[in-house]
């Protein structure tokens, strides 16, 4: 790598004690990068004193001040001041260096001082991400070089098929064929645990053969987009034949850091994301491909199974053939070399040593800790001279909640926890004084609230061990599945009761048997009715009440005659209202369709708060449903003291719109699921899904956050959402259902990373914001979210399936700006509807947010045009962001700078 050598220097002649003169040379300072390789030359001192002495050659000289890490190092043989260790630009960025030089003729001593300016290079030092942790082999065999080793292996090689059936089959391990190892330096496996390979050949030959009809099918490009057995995104492969019209290859593995062959035109690019050490690596590679003379098109499809295994100690890479840099017990990274420093210790190499206080938790450094398990806290000082050490342990915020454990001066000390109890959580400080007087400190937060996995009990020491589907609760036990009751659910329910834990009672009349499971009576012969409460009478029986009906008719009908008079009188008195009738007609056919999703209150364990509003809020709770386990939902209601008019008609309109986008029960995978409602008890509920990252507008925050750490701007994971909301809002197009609310608040992110539209009537309530304002339309005041609105809608109140396009594209540039707040150039950050709208009818929209490519925002642009009708569809949005996930990703961001 190219170093600028110019440089800023002061030298100083003396001659034992007496100075003969200064003299300064002026100049730029030296610029390195923090990852040039070590013996990498900085400057060349000969150069300078050949020009300012008459002899350069005969002298000696070391580093004597300026660096006291030993980052760099003096080659005397040619005066050369040369990299040593590992640079960081974090750790230090800049370092005045000294250089003695003894003129061995006449003793004379030149002093140089060299100004270096340490440069921070993007994604360096390489991150050690313990998500995708490998192995480490302490033994290798003897038999065997390193590079026979792979940090993954395989034991079935990969199978090819065709509309699901087998056509190859490779039965070894593909990275150990020639291709792979070929171009093994083009193996790059990166921080976030994802890899790329490029590789090249001049022909397709053999069982490879087959792929030049495809890719003469799809003009030289066949792309097959990877995901694993629960369908989650992995990647894809893309298949090039570059002689093929004007087929391109991807603007990344155009770089330096991946070599092909010159005259090859057939390429394998390999992009593969969430390569995990702690199971299998199975993928599936498909796509569906159109031969150029059949109809109809062909799935093709791929599968490999790998195991993450690792590397020898001191090695690391694809093919295990790369060195380690770490020291002092530092942990190497299989993937990217990466280290992990052990306390004390910082820098690429983990060489600096690093005064602080640590605190280690053991065993394991879970964030999660159960109660009734054992616990070490250990506190450590490894270049401190300690002089006192202590312990102190905060129940509560104010500082007399605080109080000392333990104090004295050894090197470490621990707090042992056997077991961990649930009064024993808080705040745990370590504090060191060091000989100086200098103070240092470290916490660990203790904060066990849940028993481990299968234990009750208030100290979590009793086993659950439950059966037939029960579940284990930290005060019950064993949560019996209906029609179960007893400690382990082994018992089934007693005559005259049924549900969970055998927890409720029948009604069944004419002892007829209750059903244990779901309540309802099973009657016997001659018997019907909800309850076998009708039973058949005999003949005799018959005259009986027919004598009887022929007492009681008349005076029914006298009866029915006054009461129909009195009716009829009173309808004159009232005047009619003629919305009344609709009304009662509406409400009971909402309620007829809301009777197949009434959900008992009874199932619902609520827990916290999740969030809160001017009129609503959420909780996060765990629901029984009838497969006999619990589901985490997020049950939403109307606050009682804001229950208005308008809260209560969203409230509604939310609950039919989910019920009728779950008319096949199932939904659809990018729309928020629907478990039930409560409308039966107050207050009422609406349950859904419980989305464990919460809203996609924090989740952007943190890809932010991540991106100022990593450098890595995840654009596969933002777009995969903008596919995934583009997918849910072409089916409410389907369905004919207007959102009026698509922004990034209103989305939720699942635990697999799938993005869901959420929040249809409640969205503004449920959430504080400073998205919406408030306005008065019709002489009823509504908070509106005026920057996602689209001009017809602020203009004339309409919303349509083409309004909501538009907002998507003000929630397209959230994601492109990670989150960011949308600002119009030239107007305030909460305009009005006055002002928004002639800021809009003067053409102004959002600007093209940092970072964002051009072909993104060309799409993000496309949403806002005047015209509803020339809009893109929610279709055609849906697969415009598709074409650029995954395998157009660095061809966009080519483009973004044109």
């Amino acid at each position: 790598m190219t170093l600028r050598a110019t440089f800023s220097a002061a030298l100083l002649l003396l001659s034992g004690f007496q100075a003969y003169q200064d003299l300064f040379i002026s100049g730029e300072n030296v610029e390195i990068p923090e990852d040039v390789s070590v013996g990498s030359t900085v400057v060349r001192l000969r150069d300078i004193l050949a020009a300012n002495f008459s002899s350069a050659d005969d002298r000696n000289g070391n580093i004597t001040a300026g660096d006291d890490s030993g980052r760099f190092g003096f080659r005397a043989q040619d005066l050369t001041l040369i990299v040593a260790a590992p640079l960081d630009y974090k750790l230090e960025p800049r370092y005045n260096l000294t250089v003695e030089l003894t003129d061995n003729g006449n003793n004379n001593v030149l002093y140089v001082t060299i100004i270096i300016v340490v440069m921070d290079v993007p994604g360096y030092p390489p991150f050690y991400n313990k998500r995708c942790e490998t192995p480490v082999l302490r033994e290798r065999e003897s038999d065997r070089v390193l590079g026979d080793y792979t940090v993954l292996s395989s034991d079935d090689g990969f199978k090819a098929y065709v509309n699901g059936e087998v056509i190859y089959s490779y039965a070894y391990d593909y990275l150990q064929t020639n291709l792979p190892r070929r171009y093994a330096a083009n193996f790059v496996l990166k921080g976030d645990c994802s890899g790329r390979f490029v590789g090249s050949t001049n022909a397709l030959l053999g069982d490879l053969s087959a792929l030049i009809v495809v890719l003469q099918g799809q003009q030289g490009r066949a792309e097959f987009i990877c995901r694993d057995r629960d369908g989650r995104n992995k990647g894809n492969i893309t298949v090039l034949d570059i002689s093929l019209d004007d087929v391109d290859l991807p603007q990344w593995a155009q770089s330096r850091q991946f070599q092909t062959d010159e005259g090859d035109s057939f390429f394998f690019i390999f992009q593969l994301i969430e390569i995990w050490s702690t199971s299998s690596y199975w993928i599936r590679c498909g796509g569906n491909f159109r031969p150029p003379v059949a109809d109809g098109t062909s799935l093709v499809e791929w599968t490999f199974h790998y195991n993450v295994t690792g590397c020898p100690v001191g090695s690391y890479g694809v093919y295990c053939d790369k060195n380690c840099v770490c020291q002092n017990g530092a942990r190497c990274h299989g993937f990217n070399g990466a280290c992990e420093c052990r306390p004390g210790w910082r820098g690429r190499a983990c060489d600096v040593s690093w005064p602080e206080v640590v605190i280690i938790a053991s065993p394991g450094d879970s964030v999660v800790k159960y109660i009734g398990t054992n616990l070490t806290l250990t506190c450590l000082a490894p270049h401190i001279h300690v002089a006192n050490m202590t312990w102190a342990y905060q129940a509560g915020k104010g500082r007399d909640d605080t109080k000392v454990i333990e104090e004295g001066t050894v090197q470490n000390r621990s707090i042992i926890f056997q077991p961990i109890l649930e009064s024993a959580n808080g705040r745990y400080s370590c504090m060191v004084q060091d000989e100086d007087g200098e103070l240092f400190n470290a916490t660990f937060t203790l904060n066990a609230t849940e028993c481990r996995p299968n234990y009750h009990g208030e100290d979590c020491s009793q086993v659950c061990d439950c059966e037939y589907g029960g579940t284990c609760d930290r005060w019950e036990g064993c949560l019996c599945p209906p029609g179960r009751h007893g400690d382990r659910c082994e018992h089934i329910c007693a005559p005259g009761t049924f549900g969970w834990n055998c927890s409720m009672s029948c009604h069944c009349e004419n002892n007829a048997r209750c059903d244990p499971g779901n309540g309802s009576c099973i009657c016997a012969e001659g018997q019907s009715g909800e309850f076998c409460q009708i039973v058949s009478i005999s003949p005799d029986d018959n005259q009986v009440v027919v004598v009887v009906l022929a007492a009681v008719i008349p005076i029914i009908a006298i009866i029915g005659c006054i009461a129909t008079g009195v009716l009829v009188k009173r309808r004159h008195r009232r005047p009619r209202s003629p919305d009344r009738p609709t009304v009662d007609l509406e409400l009971a056919s909402v309620m007829e369709t809301l009777s197949s999703w009434e959900v008992e209150k009874e199932d619902i364990r609520f827990e916290h708060m999740i969030g809160e509003g001017e009129f609503g809020h959420v909780v996060r709770g765990r629901l029984r449903v009838p497969e006999g386990y619990e589901v985490l939902v997020a049950a939403k209601s109307i606050r009682p003291d804001r229950m208005t008019a308008s809260a209560v008609r969203d409230f509604r309109r939310e609950m039919t719109i989910l019920t009728r986008i779950h008319e096949d029960k199932d939904g659809h995978p990018n729309v928020v699921k629907l478990y039930g409602v409560v409308t039966k008890s107050e207050p009422q509920y609406i349950l859904v899904e419980y989305a464990s990252h919460e809203e996609l507008r924090r989740y952007l925050w943190s890809l932010r956050e991540h991106l100022k750490t990593t450098g890595n701007s995840k654009l596969l994971e933002r777009l995969g959402f903008a596919c995934d909301v583009a997918s849910g809002l072409s089916e409410l197009a389907r369905l004919k259902i207007v959102h009026r609310d698509i922004a990034a608040r209103n989305v939720v992110i699942s635990d697999r990373k799938v993005a869901k539209i959420a929040d249809f009537g409640l969205s503004r309530d449920v959430y504080v914001s400073s998205a919406y304002e408030r306005t008065n339309r019709g002489g009823e005041e509504e908070l509106l979210p005026l920057k996602w609105m689209a001009l017809e809608s602020l203009r004339d109140g309409v919303y349509t399936c083409e309004s909501d396009v538009w907002s998507y594209g003000v929630l397209l540039w959230e994601i492109a700006s990670f989150g960011e707040e949308p600002r119009y150039a030239g107007g305030p950050m909460h305009p009005d509807v006055c002002t928004l709208l002639e800021l809009l009818k003067k053409g102004v929209r959002l600007q093209q947010p940092e970072n964002c490519p051009k072909s993104v925002y060309k799409i993000i642009r496309s949403c806002w045009i005047v015209d509803p009708s020339k809009r893109p569809t929610p279709d055609e949005l849906f697969q415009k962001m598709d074409q650029m996930r995954p395998q157009r990703q660095a061809a966009i961001l080519a483009n973004s700078n044109r």
